[in-house]
């Protein structure tokens, strides 16, 4: 992930925030990025020998409010789909996401119709 090849994908207008950081074996992506509708959308990757290891990507509205966050944060052993999960609506619910080209899948049906 670089800021230009965020910036290229049609959902992103622009990105505002990007980190990234190698350590090692361990490498870390962070990014902040502005999407087609105003609302932001946070990214955080962890890589552990080029492999995806921990993830949160959470879209916010322009006033900062949480309207979808997933995350693999091992806290809701309850979910179906455990680790990974979405707080959505003030819920925790199961989540077929595992990597930030899932979200902005989803997003382009979302933020499309």
């Amino acid at each position: 992930m670089t800021p230009e090849t965020l910036a290229q994908h049609p959902l992103i207008t622009a990105v505002s925030h990007f980190m990234h950081r190698l350590d090692g074996s361990i490498e870390q992506f962070k990014a902040e990025v502005q999407l087609i509708d105003g609302s932001r959308l946070y990214i955080n990757e962890v890589y552990i020998d080029a492999t995806l290891r921990k993830y949160a990507y959470y879209r916010l509205t322009p006033g900062g409010e949480i309207l979808q966050g997933w995350d693999n944060a091992p806290h809701h052993p309850e979910i179906a789909s455990y680790p990974h999960h979405i707080h959505q609506q003030g819920l925790v619910q199961p989540s077929s996401v595992r990597s930030l080209d899932d979200v902005l899948t989803l997003l382009e049906t979302h933020l499309q119709d």
